[in-house]
Parts: C-alpha cells; sequence; structure tokens
C-alpha cells in the first residue's frame, strides 16, 4: 500500500512546528527525509515523523536499538510494519485531520464554566464543573500559518455532554488569523467525533517503538 498522497511535506512541518510550540518544544528538524524532534522527556528521547515511506525512514530504523525513540509516519500501519526490523511495535493508530467546515456551536450544559486565555501564539480553554473540578482541557497555537489543537481531553465522568464540542469551538474563536488551515492528530475515537464536526482525514498516522530494550 502506497502512502497517501496528499500528505504534504510543507503542511506536515508547518503542524510539527506549531505543536512544538504548543508544547515548549524545540524546532522540527529536516533528518533522513522526515523531521525530527528532540523531546527529552521521562517517556520520549526524541520523535521523527515522515510524509511517506522512504528509504530513510528505514534506514534510521535499522540505527535505532534503544526504548523512546519513536518513528511516525502519514500513512497506514501495514506499510510501516513492513520496513521496521522485529523489535519494533506498533502503536494504537491515529489520524492526521483538517478542518473542512466551521465547528457548530453548542451550549455549555449547566454547571460548567469556561474560560479560554492566549499567552503568545498559544491558547489553552478550561472547562469546569460546578465543583470546580477540571472538566475538559485543550490547547492550540497559531504559528507557521496553520492553527493546530493538541491534547484536547474530557475527563471520563463528564463525557457525552458536548464540553469537547463546547471547548473546540472556543479555541476556534480565539483565532487572529481565519485563513489559517486548522489541523490536528486524532485518536481512532476521536476520529469518530471530529468527523461529525466537519474535519476530514487527511492521512492515517501510524508509531512504532522499541518496546524494550535488547
Amino acid at each position: 500500500m502506497m502512502s497517501n498522497p496528499s500528505v504534504d511535506p510543507m503542511i506536515l512541518n508547518a503542524w510539527l512546528s506549531a505543536r512544538s510550540v504548543a508544547r515548549g518544544l524545540p524546532m522540527p528538524v529536516p533528518e533522513y527525509g522526515g523531521f525530527r524532534v528532540n523531546t527529552n522527556s521521562d517517556s520520549e528521547i526524541a520523535r521523527w515523523v515522515f510524509p511517506e515511506i522512504n528509504v530513510g525512514l528505514e534506514e534510521l530504523a535499522h540505527t535505532i536499538v534503544e526504548p523512546l525513540y519513536f518513528l511516525k509516519l502519514c500513512g497506514g500501519a501495514d506499510e510501516l510494519r513492513a520496513v521496521l526490523p522485529k523489535a519494533w511495535e506498533l502503536h494504537a493508530p491515529s489520524y492526521f485531520m483538517r478542518a473542512i467546515h466551521t465547528p457548530p456551536v453548542r451550549r455549555l450544559p449547566n454547571g460548567y464554566a469556561i474560560e479560554v486565555s492566549r499567552a503568545g501564539a498559544v491558547m489553552e480553554a478550561r472547562i469546569a464543573s460546578e465543583t470546580g473540578a477540571l472538566a475538559a482541557s485543550g490547547y492550540a497555537a497559531e504559528a507557521w500559518g496553520v492553527f493546530i489543537y493538541d491534547r484536547i481531553v474530557t475527563a471520563p465522568e463528564h463525557r457525552r455532554k458536548g464540553l469537547g464540542q463546547v471547548l473546540m469551538r472556543a479555541l476556534h474563536d480565539a483565532r487572529r488569523h481565519s485563513a489559517n488551515p486548522e489541523l490536528l492528530v486524532a485518536t481512532e475515537d476521536g476520529r469518530a467525533l471530529y468527523s461529525t464536526l466537519g474535519w476530514e482525514t487527511i492521512s492515517p498516522y501510524s508509531t512504532a517503538s522499541i518496546i524494550s530494550a535488547p
């Protein structure tokens, strides 16, 4: 199976750069035909994101023998698996998506309050319950000619109330440049939701890493 030809490396780099802005990470660096980000956290040292399968991805996979390094592909899991050594394991599937319609307006349920703040290019939205507990939260970043959504989370006990839709719309309304493409990476469940809110899938987004050292 071939990689999705609609994935533009420039758009991928813009999304990844804006994600770094949202998370306070170093900017992506072109490497091996993809883009490397040195995340340097307890759960991840670095990641490489590729717009398509290429020789560089396969070469890189054979040089890594330790955990905490991630390879990510705009393509299907089977396609990624085919070029990886046996030590690599696939993660749950995700999807690279873009908005094609304005998100619908939905009223916040009774008992909830939302607050949106901005620091430079980064926005944060938080929804609190009437007890003051954090019910939902998310970030967005407006940088590199794109507007990206990041870490959109609703607490399990507050789901199925439309809080995620309210939060997404609040972040959307905080944009300063309405012409910028809106992008995100969604889980399988998230993709199902976003598809009903005016989003389309650009490409599968597959991830692999070495779970334990040999």
